[in-house]
């Protein structure tokens, strides 16, 4: 048991030395990783070009320098690489945004265009409505006329019957009342 405390008492300092070098290997590797994380598919798909220009903005202000020892120029090739696989993207993200802002703008249009023929058709039924109103209160008013006119012409025949009878009943009356 004392050799084995003394065999790890010895060993320490190669022990904490070794996890020391495991923990430095793996923060750089971590931070390789975080590099190339910027440009994921997950954030690819679902970043527009503003996102896209904050993570390419971000990565440019990260600073590669000798700190990262021997893992440097994998972390320069990591970068350029991820910056580029940014930019590419970018590219694609804002051409994919202009086609949809040009659908979006004949979408309106179309719709606008819907909306000024269906206001057109609206008012040439108003119109129509209006005229056939017009023309059908002028042919109640023609009537009407005609109606009143008739009338006119009935009474006055009546009346020029009723006169011409009222004379003839007062010139029989004169001619029974000669004879009697």
């Amino acid at each position: 048991d004392n050799m084995e405390l003394l065999q790890e008492e010895i060993r320490k300092p190669l022990t904490d030395f070794e996890q020391a070098e495991k923990d430095r290997v793996a923060k750089h590797e971590n931070a390789i990783q975080k590099i190339k994380g910027f440009a994921n598919n997950d954030f690819l798909i679902t970043a527009n070009s503003s996102m896209i220009e904050g993570a390419i903005a971000a990565l440019n202000d990260q600073v590669i320098d000798p700190s990262f020892d021997e893992y440097e120029e994998q972390a320069k090739l990591a970068k350029f690489e991820t910056i580029e696989t940014l930019r590419n993207a970018l590219t694609e993200t804002q051409a994919l945004e202009a086609e949809q802002a040009e659908l979006e703008r004949l979408r309106i249009a179309e719709q606008q265009r819907i909306q000024q023929e269906r206001e057109a058709q609206i008012a040439r039924e108003a119109a129509e409505k209006t005229t056939r109103e017009a023309e059908e209160k002028a042919r109640f008013e023609t009537e009407r006329v005609q109606r009143e006119k008739a009338e006119s012409e009935q009474r006055e025949a009546r009346l020029k019957a009723e006169k011409e009878a009222a004379e003839l009943r007062a010139q029989q009356a004169a001619e029974n009342e000669r004879k009697r």
